[in-house]
This record gives C-alpha cells, structure tokens and sequence, in this order.
C-alpha cells in the first residue's frame, strides 16, 4: 500500500514539477489547512488553495480557463481525487476548495495531500508549492479523536496597553468561536483585563485556532493564530494562560516589571557618511514613533547623534525594541536589517547602544556621559 501512495502523490508532483516549466500559471499554493494539522474522523474535511494567473485571477471573481484537483491517501486506503469548485477572490489569487469525504477517514491515522491546478488553454499544470505555513505538499493531516465531552474553555486577554475602542473577542477555526465568521465577545474583568468561556461540545474536533479582535470585534491581531488541542481525557474544564495583545508584554498584572527606571541612549557614528540633518532614529514603540515618525537625534560630538528614551519603573517586560536611523531630514533609511533591544531588568540603570550608518566603518570618539548627568538626561529625554 506504502508503493502505491508513493507512487500516486509522486505523479501528482511530476505532473505538477514538470508543468510548472511550461505552464502559462504563474504561482499555486497558500493551502489550508496547513500541514499538520488535527481532523477528526467524523465530518469530512475542507481544503482550500490558491492559484495566480497574470491577467487572469486578478480580475473580479473566477478567472477562466482553470480548473484544480484535489488528490489525497490514507494509510489504509489507496489514492483519490476531488475535483475542487471556486470559492472566492483572495486578493489577486483565485481561492478553490474541496472536501475529503468522512468516509475516507474512518480507522485511517493520517491523510496525505496534495492539489494541481491545470491551465485549460494548454493543458498545463502546477502542483501547489506550499500551505499557508510554508510546507511543501505533499501535506499530513492527523486523525485525531473527536472530544468525548462538553469542554469549558477560559479564554483571558490582556490589552497591555493597546487602545480599543470597543470591546474585544476570541475568534477562531472552531464553530464554537465563529468558523473565522463572528467572534465571541469577552467580558471586562476590569481595567485592560477581559476574560470569556466557551462551552466546546462533544464530537468536536480538539484542536483549534484562535486570536483576538477589538474595537467591538472589528480589528484583527497582527500575529499569528494561536493553537490549543483540548485533552481528551474526560477533563471539563480548560484555563488557557493569559494571552497579551499582539503578544505584548503582558501587563495586567500578570508578568514581570522593570524594578527601576532604565535610560537608554540611542547613538549613530555618520563619519563618513553624506548625509544632510536632521538625523533620526525610529522603532518599533511609541517612545520611537511607532515606525512612523523619528525622533530627532542631538549632535554630540563630531559626527555623533544621540536620542535617550526612559523606560519607566514599572515597564511591563521582556520588551524587545527594534530600531534603525534615519538621515537627510529624517527621510532617508538604513539599508540594514532592524536592529534589535530586550528592555529587562538584566539591562544596566543607564545604558549607550552605539552604531555606526549601515554598519559602516566610521569611527567617532566617544562622549563621556558622568553619572550625575543622568538626572538632568530624564528631564530633557522620554
């Protein structure tokens, strides 16, 4: 049976391989569910993939001229295949689905994926390249058994200083908490503190995703889905460890503090550089404008800027600062990678980071800053 399920998703991929030199499709994959993932044997299972066409997907609804198919195996049964239907425009790309019927998850412990799209103007084809986590196909969905009980979920968001508007919810890829659709409004617990329990039923699938909206569930986390699989042991009720927005550091009252205020002095060595004032450094807190405006830094020396920022006793932490510099009027940025900064209280009460442009060779002399300046450093710096 291993011989057969080798050598059926090994074709799909030729063809797909061997397509994708000469097909007029230009890009296939963004496959959901992604590799991985938990099914229960008892529904069947939709899977969902995107395909591009120059010309084609990017125009309003199904682009013509394309058609998919679904191919998977167990590990008790030989290949098959489903013909996929047009789902929806996902931006540029055309979305297409099909299920995995039930009955052909019955006993199996796993099953294999794949999907080929052809373009039928030259009957070429393209094997999708990936799911939505980056996994080349074929991919393993897991078979898993189905919840024996009710199970009570405790879901606790802390907002950590991100402004709503609106109360926020938990949404996810359970029925339970919308199908992606509608979340579940949470309850204020007091202050940035919300908390809400779902009742998950029995029969249902134990792993899920999920994340959080505000602004009375109208705006999306910017991270990624958070996964939970349910134990399956009898067990009623479930307490997920508080989640932060975005994954914040969490404040609410649930994790660490600096025990201190710290000041760090943000410095730019531009020796050798062109470069007309102001000279800036921006990142990724508000102190640093948010990566939308920098702060302008003050010329200390030949050649050296500097910009100080306190962090407050009390700072929620780990905070990880990412930065960079800006030059000529504040419009002109490093070509480096974002540089990084984990505010924490193993950081020193006062603290230079130093870099030169671009991580270039330009040295400027050190500026001395004694110990009893820093007081005046927090009345001029935030």
């Amino acid at each position: 049976m291993r011989r057969v399920l080798t050598l059926a998703l090994g074709l799909a991929a030729v063809l797909g391989l061997a397509g994708s030199a000469f097909a007029t499709i230009d890009w296939a994959g963004n496959v959901w569910p992604n590799s991985g993932a938990n099914i229960v044997p008892t529904d069947p299972v939709s899977v969902y993939a995107q395909v591009y066409k120059a010309g084609v997907t990017d125009a309003a609804g199904q682009g013509p001229d394309i058609s998919a198919m679904l191919y998977f195996t167990t590990d008790i049964a030989p290949n098959a295949a489903a013909p996929m239907t047009y789902n929806a425009d996902v931006g540029n790309n055309d979305e297409y689905t099909a299920q995995i019927p039930q009955a052909s998850l019955v006993g199996a412990s796993y099953v294999d994926v794949t999907v080929v799209f052809t373009d039928e103007t030259d009957l070429s084809t393209f094997e999708v390249l990936g799911d939505q986590a980056g996994n080349p196909p074929p991919f393993r969905y897991i078979i898993v058994n189905v919840l024996p009980n009710d199970v009570d979920v405790v879901f606790t968001l802390c907002m950590s200083g991100e402004v709503t508007t609106g109360v926020p919810c938990v949404i996810g890829s359970a029925a339970e908490i919308g199908s992606w659709g509608t979340g579940v409004n949470l309850a204020n617990l007091g202050g940035e503190l919300w908390q809400v329990t779902v009742t998950f039923l029995a029969g249902g699938n134990p792993s899920f995703e999920y994340k959080y909206k505000k602004d009375d569930c109208a705006s999306w986390e910017s991270i990624g889905n958070r996964n939970v699989t349910l134990p399956t042991d009898g067990t009623t009720l479930v307490e997920l460890p508080p989640d932060s927005w975005n994954n914040l550091p969490i404040g609410c009252g649930l994790g660490d503090y600096l025990d201190a205020d710290r000041v760090v002095c943000f410095q730019v060595c531009m020796e050798g550089v062109t470069y007309t004032p102001d000279v800036c450094v921006i990142g990724s807190i508000p102190a640093l404008g948010d990566w939308t405006t920098g702060q302008v830094m003050h010329l200390i020396g030949s050649d050296l800027y500097q910009y100080c920022v306190i962090f407050p006793q009390g700072t929620a932490i780990p905070l990880n600062v990412e930065y960079k510099f800006k030059k000529d009027a504040c419009d002109t940025w490093e070509s480096v990678g974002n540089r990084m900064l984990t505010v924490d209280n193993s950081l020193a009460v006062e603290t230079t980071v130093t870099h030169t442009w671009d991580d270039g060779p330009g040295t400027c002399l050190p500026v001395g800053t004694e110990s009893a300046t820093w007081g005046s450093l927090k009345t001029q710096y935030r």
